[in-house]
């Protein structure tokens, strides 16, 4: 994939999300299964230069209906 662009994904939760008791492993979890998604959609070449972020929002700072969450 030398001289093309290689994938940028940005995922947003709430930071809880990525401290969930049963899946203590999650944000690893979620990098590496969104990483094998992009390979098996776009081919297994990018799968090395896929970049995968993972942002959290704070307890507080985020609402849904005009309701903080």
């Amino acid at each position: 994939m030398t001289g093309q662009a290689a994938p940028n994904i940005t995922l947003s939760l709430r930071e809880a999300a990525y401290r969930h008791p049963q899946v203590p492993d999650a944000p690893a979890r979620l990098i590496a299964a969104i990483t094998d998604a992009v390979a098996a959609v776009l081919g297994e070449e990018v799968r090395d230069p896929t970049t995968v972020g993972l942002l959290s929002v704070p307890e507080g700072r985020s609402g849904v209906g005009g309701q903080v969450a």
